[in-house]
């Protein structure tokens, strides 16, 4: 069985190993939350600068579209296996689940007034927002890599991984395409 500490060792995560995939995105998400975190102090002593700007930008793009994508995979590709094959999968996967919405509401109170502070709208964002959402995502990843992650390894045959990584893959081609 992989372990958490395979994962990801092959360098960069490709569809072709979609557990890879999803870790890869955790850690996407932690540097952002990470840009996130340092941006209310950041902007206090310096503005709203370009690199300010591009950060911005680069958020808002990453949690409006690999964001929700991400959560996507885990509840079509992991989530209906394991509540098949694994007992007991239910209350964990409808606490991910639900972490999911919740975490799309908090994106949603920090979004508009990230674009605001981008546009120079507003001059500052809530501290205690950003820190909520970055808290929630990064609880909820680390969930994720200690249950959803090692489960799914162990339920899914090589196969069935493949063709998730194929599915994965073609929503996001699908995506790209509208």
């Amino acid at each position: 069985m992989l372990t958490l500490n395979d994962i990801g060792k092959s360098g960069g995560a490709t569809f072709e190993q979609p557990l890879d995939m999803l870790l890869a995105c955790h850690d996407k998400i932690r540097r952002f939350c990470d840009q996130l975190d340092k941006l209310p102090a950041y902007i206090a002593e310096h503005g709203v600068n370009e690199p300010v700007k591009n950060t911005i930008d680069s958020v808002v793009r990453y949690f409006d579209v690999a964001g929700p994508a991400h959560h996507t995979d885990e509840e079509e590709e992991l989530f209906p296996v394991l509540l098949e094959r694994v007992p007991d999968a239910a209350p964990r996967i409808e606490q991910l689940s639900a972490e999911h919405g919740y975490l799309h509401s908090c994106w949603n109170a920090i979004r508009d007034d990230l674009v605001a502070l981008r546009n120079g709208d507003i001059k500052s964002i809530s501290q205690n927002a950003v820190e909520e959402f970055v808290r929630q995502y990064r609880e909820h990843a680390a969930s994720e890599e200690a249950w959803l992650i090692p489960t799914a390894d162990h339920a899914l045959t090589d196969e069935e991984k493949r063709q998730a990584g194929r599915r994965m893959a073609a929503r996001r081609q699908q995506a790209a395409a509208s």
